[in-house]
């Protein structure tokens, strides 16, 4: 139990002292105190006048001392200005002692709010120690000297007070708190104080702390990197809200509805309600290191969801408690089983009319085909919800306040009486049930169950943690807790569960990487490089690895990539390589931990962290970052999957004073969001910027208006369409051309085969380029006959990309196609160059898809719309009739088939497939055809070839171009 807060005066003299207890901070700062005070200091005498001690188990600061000079009086007016204003008026003999003391004490909770909110502890500690004087009162006893004196100092202290307070206040999230209370139990009252003063806009206190002793594997241990998953407002941002205030990671709890949520600090994230951009911060949670990653939930910004679950380890699912599973929280948790990371599910809002725990357990188990641990029941629900049933520790959890800090835990036990023995039954009933379910996921607690013996409490949370932290294994079971995180209700216990069942970098360890040795890296596959799979391990020991999962734009510091050490320590003066670049160097200037959109420099990250770098001037989303010392035996991590931009729209600038603005804007637009793609019509000359949906774009319009001051002019949405090929086709091709007095030769075989029957299979598989997505294979082949230059490898692929950048029906992109190059029926003389092959690539490649029997693609979509009962007909006869959908199943919208009503209203979900091209504007007609009622949801499933009339559309509608003289490009 904490000792509550102390204010301590010493008996020898009218000195005034206060300690406050803080146990997360290191036990070696050494800090002013008196011999005869009444705290456990251990005190060193060193002179008549001046005393130091060690604290044990206290920051303790004696305000005792008077000030001399100018400069340290400054300081102390700074740092404790109500104090030193108050001693000073004493010190002087303004005002007799007892009312010196009265006004200090009114003052002196001010006085420790400031020190909390505003003030570093290791500059609190320089500054006490420096100021640690108690001369002056001897040196100026004389009377006829203390007029003079006490108007100088007392102005000196009134004038830099303000001054400096101001100055503070405004630079408050420069320097603030270092003070972090880690801890779930807020159950008295010395707690709760201390968590009010640890109050603070980050949490750069975890990593101060963790410095001392991240090199050991027990730390590593101690470490939670996890995302919040779910469907558009479902309540990530608000549950991830009250975790940050109940870790004391925030002052106080912002809300979305009131535009200040810490974690969508975007000006459109605050307009609009919703979360852009994925964001990262770290707190404390009983002594455990919570790396968190909130991330949106609108299927537009899929992109954000794609490159943070990448570099989790673990993640909780939030769900709507009475939506159930709805169509984005399957694409997150298709998505988290793409990287195999282990979660535990939250079903949040059951404080609302129609909420079921049951029916959304129900829902999970349909729709991800996987089974619940439930190790909590609710107490009541909708507006009689008011607890939570721990079927683990067999406890009754209730929040006393209404902010949700105090929490109350009754036991349950088999000899209460009255309602307490009504929830006993129903609380071993679930746990029986949690029993049965986990012994068959986990041998054991199987063996334990089959024997019929007693398993207690730290057994099942154990094997609840083994299931729960194995990869993959989330396809099949997953622990599901619940709560209302709007109500302040059960998030306490939520982050209990990511500290107790999800896992550490060290239970994940070793991570797989592919090395490349004897030689730097191509961009080609196969080509100059020997890979093999090498095993890193979460360890301060081990070589750098880390892994570039985000690039931002700061119009301050440029760019800032964000990325996750997987092993080793990243240094702030490191010289690094980008192992994904072909070993390009990289030199870092500064190093950062992140905080929601606030960063703290730091010397080091270490392995199984995340935090932030400015400096990286080639690194890109999914690039691999090494040491330079390790330049011989560079790794490559598995990058990021980018998903395919369904829609384009022109842009063009207002004037041509301003084309080199917005030039680079959408370059730094591009470089921050992979899934935003900008390409240039080679015909007409149009620039084209292609994203995931209308409203991706629509925030890129705002971004540029607001960041970037542009007011481009932006054409008609329309959708992004495809070609690829149906056959197999092998091209012999020989580029024999003279050009002046020089010829260039070049002679290869080019091999093309259709993906699109494996789109699943390709994507991601593709050796993209600067955030290129076109979900194509090159493929080399040598059968050892000879070796072709580097450099003309290197020019080959450049003309296979540039052959794929357009298509021979349409002007849009190729898509899905495997190219093979086999090195040995490559043919170069002495007049060959990389020109040549560059051409002879890029033409050999067109002439082989027209070939191919080419096809066009349009995005299919797969639809989710949730209707009244009155209005589904309506619904159905649209989609068929108008929006060529593929209606797949009709159901309840809750539940499955036979679920109950929702809201006291009866409700349908229509599943269907409709292409892209005909959803444009749906969701004005959705609402006008249902007053409103109904809502919908899309995801990208596939690409599929066009219908005919479509077809004939798209290539009637090209302009007939006489074709081009070809040019070989220069080698410059």
């Amino acid at each position: 139990m904490s000792e509550p807060l102390t204010i301590v005066t010493p008996k020898d003299s009218p000195r005034v002292a206060y300690a406050i207890q803080l146990d997360t901070l290191s036990p070696d700062l050494v800090v002013p105190c008196t011999p005869k005070s009444d705290g456990p200091y251990k005190c060193k005498q060193i002179d008549d006048d001046i005393v130091l001690g060690v604290a044990t188990g206290y920051w303790s600061t004696n305000l005792f001392n008077s000030f001399v000079h100018l400069v340290p009086n400054a300081f102390m007016a700074t740092l404790c200005p109500c104090v030193s204003l108050a001693q000073i008026t004493n010190r002087l003999g303004m005002v007799p002692y007892k009312t010196a003391l009265l006004f200090f004490a009114l003052l002196c909770l001010i006085q420790l709010l400031v020190v909390a909110l505003m003030i570093q502890q290791f500059v609190s500690v320089v500054i006490l120690g420096h100021n640690v004087s108690y001369r002056y009162y001897y040196a100026h006893r004389i009377d006829e000297t203390r007029p003079a004196i006490n108007t100088t100092f007392v102005t000196i202290a009134v004038v830099i007070h303000a001054t400096f307070t101001a100055a503070l206040w405004v630079l408050r999230k420069r320097i603030r708190s270092q003070f972090q209370i880690p801890g779930s139990s807020v159950n008295d009252w010395s707690h709760l104080l201390r968590q009010r003063l640890a109050r603070r806009w980050s949490s750069s206190v975890s990593l101060t702390v963790q410095n001392f002793d991240q090199e050991d594997a027990a730390s590593v241990a101690t470490i939670r990197n996890i995302g919040i998953l779910a469907h558009i407002d479902a309540g990530k941002t608000t549950t991830t809200e009250r975790m940050l205030f109940y870790a004391g990671a925030i002052r106080r709890m912002g809300e979305v509805h009131d535009g200040d949520a810490t974690m969508d600090f975007l000006p459109q994230e605050r307009e609009r309600g919703i979360t852009i951009g994925a964001a990262a911060i770290s707190f404390l949670w009983r002594e455990h290191h919570i790396n968190l990653i909130d991330t949106p939930g609108h299927v537009d910004f899929t992109i954000e969801v794609e490159r943070a679950v990448r570099v989790l380890d673990g993640a909780v699912a939030v769900l709507d408690g009475v939506a159930g599973v709805e169509a984005q929280t399957e694409t997150v948790w298709e998505q988290a089983d793409r990287y195999r990371v282990p979660r535990i599910a939250f079903v949040n809002k059951l404080d609302r009319e129609g909420a079921s725990f049951v029916r959304s357990c129900e829902s999970i188990e349909a729709r991800f085909g996987v089974q619940t641990l439930c190790v909590q029941l609710p107490v009541g629900e909708e507006a009689e919800f008011e607890g939570l049933l721990d079927l683990v520790d067999m406890q009754l959890i209730k929040w006393v306040d209404k902010e949700g800090e105090q929490v109350q835990r009754l036991p349950l036990l088999s000899s209460a009486g009255g309602k307490m023995a009504d929830l006993y039954e129903k609380a071993m009933e679930g746990r029986q049930t949690l029993i049965e379910r986990a012994s068959n996921f986990d041998d054991e607690l199987g063996e334990l169950f089959l024997m019929e013996e007693d398993i207690d409490n730290e057994t099942l949370k154990a094997a609840l943690r083994r299931i729960t932290v194995q990869r993959g294994m989330a396809s099949q079971v997953v622990v599901t807790l619940c709560g209302s995180a709007l109500k302040n209700k059960g998030v306490q216990p939520l982050l209990d569960a990511v500290v107790d069942y999800l896992p550490s970098p060290l239970d994940l360890s070793p991570f797989e990487a592919h090395t490349v040795v004897g030689g730097k890296k191509t961009r080609v596959r196969g080509h100059g490089s020997e890979n093999k799979v090498v095993q890193l391990k979460a360890s301060s020991s081990e070589p750098l690895c880390a892994l570039a999962f985000k690039v931002q734009h700061d119009r301050q510091r440029g760019l800032v990539v964000f990325f996750r050490v997987y092993s080793g320590v990243l240094n702030a003066k490191s010289q690094l390589l980008n192992a994904s670049r072909g070993g390009t160097k990289e030199r870092l200037t500064r190093l950062m931990h992140v905080a929601a959109d606030d960063q703290e420099a730091v010397e080091s990250i270490s392995a199984g962290h995340i935090g932030a770098a400015v400096g990286l001037k080639h690194t890109f989303t999914g690039d691999t970052l090494v040491s330079a010392k390790d330049a011989a035996h560079q790794m490559v991590l598995p990058g990021v999957q980018i998903p395919k931009p369904v829609f384009t729209c022109s842009i063009e600038a207002e004037s041509s004073a301003k084309q080199k603005d917005l030039d680079t804007a959408l370059e730094n637009l591009q470089r921050e969001d992979p899934s935003f793609v900008v390409t240039v019509d080679d015909e007409t000359g149009q620039t084209l910027m292609s994203g995931m949906g209308e409203l991706h774009l629509d925030i890129i319009k705002e971004r540029l208006r607001s960041d970037y001051k542009l007011e481009p002019s932006i054409g008609a949405m329309r959708v992004a369409y495809l070609e690829s090929i149906t056959s197999t086709v092998e091209l012999p091709y020989t580029h024999d051309v003279m050009l002046g007095t020089d010829r260039h030769f070049a002679k290869l075989t080019v091999h093309v085969d259709p993906l699109l029957e494996h789109q699943e299979d390709s994507n991601g598989d593709d050796d993209e380029e600067e955030g290129e997505n076109n979900s194509n294979v090159v493929v080399w082949k040598n059968h050892g006959a000879k070796k072709m230059p580097h450099a003309f490898a290197m020019a080959i692929e450049e003309g296979l990309r540039a052959g794929l950048s357009r298509g021979v029906l349409t002007p849009n992109r190729v898509a899905y196609v495997k190219v093979v190059i086999d090195e040995a029926e490559c043919e170069w003389d002495s007049d060959s160059s990389a020109a040549s092959f560059r051409a002879a690539a890029a033409l050999a490649l067109k002439e082989a898809l027209r070939e191919a029997e080419p096809v066009i693609l349009e995005p299919m979509m797969k639809l989710e719309v949730r209707s009244p009962d009155r209005c589904v007909g309506d619904v159905l006869a649209d989609l068929s009739s108008q929006r060529r959908a593929h209606i797949q199943e009709v159901g309840s919208a809750v539940g499955g088939e036979g679920g109950e009503s929702v809201a006291n209203q009866a409700r349908s979900i229509v599943h269907a497939n409709v292409p892209l091209a005909h959803m444009v504007g749906y969701a004005t007609l959705l609402r006008s055809k249902t007053q409103g009622e109904a809502s919908f949801a899309m995801q990208f499933l596939r690409y599929v070839e066009v219908d005919p009339a479509t077809r004939d559309r798209l290539t009637g509608n090209l302009r007939k171009a006489p074709p081009k003289q070809f040019e070989p490009p220069s080698d410059e």
